[in-house]
């Protein structure tokens, strides 16, 4: 996923989640420079303190596609003179099942009746 910080790093990006009224939105807006998995960006829409949104880097000269990658709200400031809020966003960083459930690490002994 390195590569994906490296296109965010002050691009143009597409940020979809569901706001402070639980209604889905998309929006594009402009990320600033994204430092050890954490950025920050200015949204028209109302997030809520941790709530989980998906941000994916709009790139129109690219060959490839570019997945969403999960963030969470971690700092919210008030609206700007344009009706914006700046927004900090933290990557958040996919947890192996094994850590919250202790499962045999052999898959032919797992499911022994």
């Amino acid at each position: 996923m390195n590569h994906q910080t490296d296109i965010m790093n002050g691009s143009r990006v597409e940020i979809s989640g569901w706001d402070t009224k639980e209604d889905f939105f998309v929006e594009k807006a402009n990320s600033d420079m994204e430092v050890e998995g954490r950025m920050e960006i200015a949204l028209r829409n109302s997030l809520r303190e941790g709530c989980i949104v998906f941000v994916r880097a709009l790139q129109p000269l690219a060959t490839g596609s570019s997945f969403p990658v999960a963030y969470q709200a971690t700092n919210i400031r008030g609206r700007d003179q344009y009706g914006q809020a700046r927004v900090g966003l933290e990557r958040l960083r996919p947890i192996a099942l094994r850590e919250y459930i202790d499962l045999p690490l052999n898959p032919t002994t797992a499911w022994v009746a």
